[in-house]
């Protein structure tokens, strides 16, 4: 369904931590870019009863402001704020969210890209504030495409990194009795912390991911590098490839460095077979310099890269939500900064 690699290498002795991410779908995700100021309004869709009964919502106001890509108006599956940190979710079958709590504060899955950029600066911020706040209870919530694709619950983990190039993979995941498990691979956390923790893919749950990586040559195993597109596959060869890198003159080579690894682990459009209805290819894919704010998206469909330099936008309060729908300028170029139409509406509208 997806993949992202992290590269945290050195530009003549600088560090410049660049990610990308390839969205896999079945159908084409109808995606807009998004720009949003800070100083924002904004709470969960979902209910929960405080301690004197009374019906709240999970209630902020943005602290910074980011740049996001939206899929079909609903839901915010990328995107960086001003600080630099930057949020990935992709698919993850075995996702679980146990039953809902009322008395517990709740955030829908498709404004958690958002909640966190909206309010943190750092990987470390957000993994300490997970960690001090276990009774957030995240809320399952649809994707409804009509007659695109049926409509399905979101199942995601999440790949975060930043300015300073830490990362963490969130995964929430059924602790074996009934309730929910929350695991957080941090690199502040590990020791010896190695290259395949900045590589993130679908199923099976990052752990399995990392015992079946061992199996194969460069990782302390015999097997040669797989070739399908199912995710433990491109999981390994994404590894691979990241690790092969050479080290980049330049911002632009580190970029195009990775964009050569994302390439490598696209699937590929294909005929959907009977078992298959839905099967993914990439319709698009985004890489993030976390240092320079810079954010990038390339579809499928043209051979372009279109991007926003957030050192040269106005995310002050008060300025405006911005908006650039990339299906409808699928032939646009360069920097799309002018291009951006003034929404009134926020992308979540309650």
């Amino acid at each position: 369904m997806c993949t992202r690699v992290l590269w945290t290498g050195e530009i003549n002795g600088k560090l410049y931590p660049i990610c990308g991410r390839n969205m896999d779908w079945g159908a084409n995700t109808a995606e807009k870019l998004w720009v949003f100021p800070a100083g924002l309004k904004r709470q969960s869709a979902v209910d929960y009863l405080d301690g004197d009964g009374k019906t709240q919502r999970l209630a902020w106001i943005s602290k910074y402001g980011s740049i996001v890509l939206s899929m079909y108006d609903q839901a915010v599956a990328d995107g960086m704020n001003t600080e630099g940190l930057a949020i990935h979710c992709n698919w993850l079958t075995e996702s679980y969210y146990g039953e809902r709590d009322p008395k517990k504060p709740g955030l829908d899955c498709d404004r958690v890209v958002s909640y966190f950029l909206d309010n943190f600066a750092t990987v470390s911020e957000v993994v300490e504030y997970l960690r001090d706040n276990e009774d957030l209870q995240i809320v399952p919530t649809t994707i409804n495409v009509g007659d695109i694709l049926p409509e399905r619950e979101i199942k995601n983990h999440m790949a975060i990194e930043d300015a300073q190039g830490e990362s963490a993979i969130i995964e929430s995941i059924d602790d074996g009795n009934g309730g929910v498990k929350r695991n957080i691979y941090y690199s502040g956390d590990i020791p010896n912390y190695s290259i395949e923790y900045n590589v993130l893919s679908n199923s099976p749950i990052f752990e399995k991911q990392l015992c079946n990586l061992k199996q194969y040559k460069g990782f302390g195993g015999d097997l040669h590098l797989p070739g399908t597109s199912d995710s433990a596959d491109r999981f390994v060869r994404a590894a691979f490839y990241l690790k092969s890198l050479p080290e980049p003159k330049n911002h632009h080579e580190a970029i195009a460095g990775v964009l050569s690894v994302m390439r490598s682990v696209a699937q590929p459009f294909r005929v959907p077979e009977s078992n298959q209805p839905y099967a993914s290819s990439t319709q698009w894919r985004t890489i993030v310099s976390c240092k320079e704010k810079l954010y990038l998206y390339e579809s499928s469909f043209y051979p372009t890269l279109i991007w926003l330099e957030a050192n040269k936008l106005d995310f002050s309060e008060g300025s405006h939500i911005r908006v650039f729908d990339l299906t409808q300028n699928q032939q646009a170029i360069g920097d799309v900064s002018g291009q951006l139409r003034r929404s009134e509406e926020d992308l979540f509208k309650n």
